[in-house]
């Protein structure tokens, strides 16, 4: 394992070369073990001079080995508040050494001496207790600033990212509790970097890639949660879960017991509880290769005990995957179906192992209460019959997983080919470096041409094939559809500078491509700068997500309203029209 180390460095103003008492060679040898507070490994051992005349020379200071990469850019580390009392302190720690240095540098050998080293050991170990927390405090703040940049952990393999999960993620059962400062409380912030659940908004979240496009079974499970068709079987057994759920039920025990033997009867499963020292999964369902295929957070009524269920579940997810696991994190992503019930409702969630920790929730919560003539028992019904089906692909998955060709890029969305515009049959692709947290750069197999590739919840290809014929777009090289509504988009990749970053824009090719896509009876809906590429004089429209129709296209919803100005009339769920295409050409000339 690659680590880069600091230069180790000794305060010689404090601490530097010394004549002293010959007594000093009789101090006896105190080896000091420095551990990398990142992996735990050990890495030096460093302790007393036994020169001759030399009085105790203490341990080197400085050495730390830190795995994580620097910031990019101006990311730069900003000192916590934390940090800077910890940084008093040490300064009040140091100088309270330098007295007790002084007082053994003049103390008369015996028990006066003998006591002397006892007070600069004991200041001494003090200086490095400080020392050490100052260091944890340092990389704390570090993965978080990282987290909020979107760098994530970038540069470290899966088995050191597992390290530092299982070293420095808190217990599940430390999220079972309420907490007085919320997401304020540092159990919180120290969860943020190694597991996302988009519990807060932030930047960390716009990188995220999610579930559904880092595993096709938990896609599906979402999917199937929303559309499926329940069977006859799945209404009956909806019905006796209404029925037993409804119930009042005097301890968390008492519930879980009856939906673990709903479930293990339904479907020919047994469930186990999984150890984690300090607490016990609510029920597991593990396979022999180490995947956790199911697991269940159990709460006897909806905010008992004031935790977060999603995040207890989604812990204890990572914690195996970093964990018990072992070497099938190598070569997968560990995908684990997450069920939360709380009282008589229930949620389904996905978690899986990429560069961090992943979970999404699948579903909202579900009412399990008997309300056979609500829609709710569908929804309900769907929900069970989604469980059904995953369960056996998730075991099919689990069985073949180490027989199939080894998946390399598990950072990545699982999708790597795409079936050609052109008729050519299945081209494949390899992923070289995400450019936001939906768009990627990639090259096509073997060759290598460099492509573009997108996910989207929608796309018009009639629009962008239009522009591409016209010369306005770069060439559609393919695209499908993927389970639960995802689009994947594969477009050439345009050596071009964004329209912001011209200082002589040709303007006359932009306003020739909006008129030749309104010629085509199309409108865009998202003209921004940059959404148009110019290479030499030749421009490009890209992104093509809003984009339809005259009278059909129309925008989506969550439109971002804080950082940009839209036309008049353009709101979420509303018509794009030609005007508001123009109104952008005559703000971007």
């Amino acid at each position: 394992m690659h680590l880069s180390t600091q230069r180790n460095k000794v305060d010689t103003r404090k601490h530097g070369a010394c004549q002293g008492s010959s007594a000093a060679s009789k101090v006896p040898s105190r080896p000091r073990v420095l551990t990398s507070c990142t992996t735990g490994v050990e890495l030096a051992c460093v302790g007393w001079s036994h020169r001759a005349h030399a009085r105790p020379v203490l341990p080197l200071r400085g050495i730390r080995v830190l795995r994580l990469p620097s910031l990019r850019g101006h990311h730069r580390h900003r000192m916590s508040g934390e940090e800077a009392k910890l940084k008093l302190k040490i300064e009040q720690a140091e100088a309270a050494v330098a007295r007790a240095q002084k007082v053994y540098d003049e103390a008369e050998p015996g028990s006066v001496k003998d006591s002397c080293l006892q007070l600069l050991l004991a200041k001494e170990a003090s200086l490095l207790a400080k020392e050490k927390a100052l260091e944890q405090v340092r990389e704390k703040d570090l993965l978080q600033q990282r987290a909020a940049a979107g760098a994530g952990f970038e540069g470290l393999d899966r088995e050191e990212i597992a390290a530092l999960i299982n070293k420095k993620l808190p217990t599940a059962s430390s999220y079972s509790k309420a907490t007085a400062g919320g997401w304020a409380d540092n159990r919180y912030k120290t969860l943020q970097p190694y597991v996302n659940f988009h519990r807060q908004h932030t930047l960390q979240d716009q990188r995220t890639i999610p579930v559904a496009l880092l595993d096709p079974i938990l896609a599906q499970i979402a999917e199937d949660c929303a559309s499926a068709a329940p069977t006859q079987g799945d209404c009956i057994f909806t019905t006796r879960v209404a029925s037993a759920m409804s119930e009042n039920f005097k301890t968390e025990g008492e519930r879980t017991d009856k939906f673990w033997e709903l479930l293990e009867h339904e479907n020919s499963i047994k469930f186990q509880r999984i150890d984690f020292g300090d607490a016990k999964t609510d029920g597991s369902l593990t396979h022999p290769t180490g995947g956790l295929m199911v697991n269940i957070e159990v709460k006897n009524e909806v905010g008992s005990g004031g935790g977060a269920i999603h995040v207890q579940n989604a812990v204890y997810a990572a914690k195996y995957a970093a964990g018990q696991a072992g070497v099938l994190r190598q070569f997968s992503t560990c995908p684990t179906l997450l069920i939360e019930l709380a009282g008589p409702n229930m949620s389904l969630s996905g978690a899986v192992f990429s560069n961090v920790v992943v979970c999404d929730q699948l579903t909202p919560m579900v009412s399990l209460l008997w309300q056979p003539h609500s829609p709710l028992m569908l929804q309900a019904a769907r929900c069970f019959a989604a469980v059904r089906m995953a369960l056996p692909r998730l075991l099919a998955y689990y069985d073949s997983v180490q027989s199939q060709a080894l998946r390399q890029q598990l950072d990545f969305p699982y999708p790597t080919s795409f079936t050609a515009s052109d008729g050519n049959g299945r081209v494949h692709f390899k992923y070289v470096q995400q450019l936001s947290c939906l768009c990627f750069r990639g090259s096509i197999q073997p060759h290598g041409q460099s492509v573009f590739i997108k996910f989207c919840r929608s796309y018009s290809t009639a629009a962008h094939q239009a522009m591409a014929t016209a010369g306005y777009a770069p060439a559609l090289l393919g695209f499908e559809q993927l389970v639960q509504g995802w689009w994947l988009i594969v477009q050439e990749f345009v050596d071009a500078v964004p329209w912001d970053e011209m200082v002589d824009k040709p303007v006359e090719p932009l306003k020739a491509a909006v008129c030749a896509l309104h010629a085509a009876g199309f409108v865009h809906g998202d003209l921004r700068g940059c959404n148009i590429l110019v290479a030499a004089s030749a421009v490009y429209l890209i992104d093509f997500e809003w984009a339809g129709l005259v009278g059909t296209a129309t925008y989506p919803y969550f439109m971002n309203h804080a950082d940009i100005q839209w036309p008049d009339g353009a709101g979420d769920g509303r018509l794009v029209t030609e005007s508001h295409d123009l109104w952008w050409l005559r703000n971007l000339i």
